[in-house]
């Protein structure tokens, strides 16, 4: 089996934890409902931030900056 063939894709879980994915898209799923959700780097609050539309799009982290968009 190559190296290549071996190593998990960001869309498998190891160990019984959250994905990569999982994480992403909890994180976009609560932003779009306008709700405050764990920042995916730090753990703090992220909340989510609007353009010129009553729509959400994307989400900035109050502590670390982290933005998802």
């Amino acid at each position: 089996m190559s190296a290549l063939a071996m190593r998990p894709s960001l869309f498998e879980s190891l160990g019984g934890g959250p994905t990569l994915d999982d994480v992403l898209v909890g994180a976009w799923e609560g932003l779009t409902a306008h709700r405050t959700v764990e920042c995916p780097v730090c753990g703090e609050e992220m909340a989510p931030e609007y353009g010129v539309h009553a729509r959400p799009i994307g989400g900035c982290c109050g502590d670390c900056g982290c933005t998802i968009s």
